[in-house]
């Protein structure tokens, strides 16, 4: 009988070298250097993607086919995505999601797992900022506003 790994296994445990790792293991290396506590999840298919619930949603990193799963040397590009929660449970259109980050297929496997998770870590920074702070003032202009009034420039 065959050994079959889990992709819990496949992610974290130390591999014979005999055996290729699959793509998912650098970009769950690459997050969790970061602090960011990503966990593997079951997508449907046979289909596997890393998972962050935070507050108001989740944020799923796979590659532009839909799996982690796949073996290291077929990858091509990282995609990340902030799924909000639903408004309500017959809210099925992904209008909401944000594209965190999108690979573009020009990158190396490790740039590319670098690069993807330097934007998830970023994207989340900035999200807990603005959520802790409310929106961010870039720029006061008192100079040309009205004496009366100033002008407020947010940031979105």
């Amino acid at each position: 009988m065959a050994f079959v790994r889990t992709i819990e296994s496949a992610l974290t445990d130390e591999l014979p070298h005999v055996e290729s790792p699959v793509a998912g293991r650098p970009v769950y290396q690459s997050l969790r250097q970061r602090g960011l506590a990503f966990e593997p999840v079951h997508t449907g298919g046979g289909y596997f993607a890393l998972s962050l619930l935070v507050p108001g949603g989740e944020i799923l990193v796979t590659d532009d086919d839909g799996q982690i799963a796949r073996p290291a040397e077929f990858h091509s590009a990282w995609l990340a995505c902030f799924y909000p929660e639903p408004t309500s449970p017959f809210d099925a259109d992904e209008e909401d999601v944000v594209d965190v980050y999108v690979g573009d297929g020009s990158l190396s496997l490790a740039d590319d797992c670098a690069a993807c998770a330097d934007s998830v870590a970023l994207w989340l920074a900035t999200r807990q900022a603005s959520i802790s702070t409310g929106p961010r003032i870039v720029s006061l202009d008192t100079e040309t506003a009205a004496p009366a009034s100033s002008s407020l420039t947010l940031a979105s």
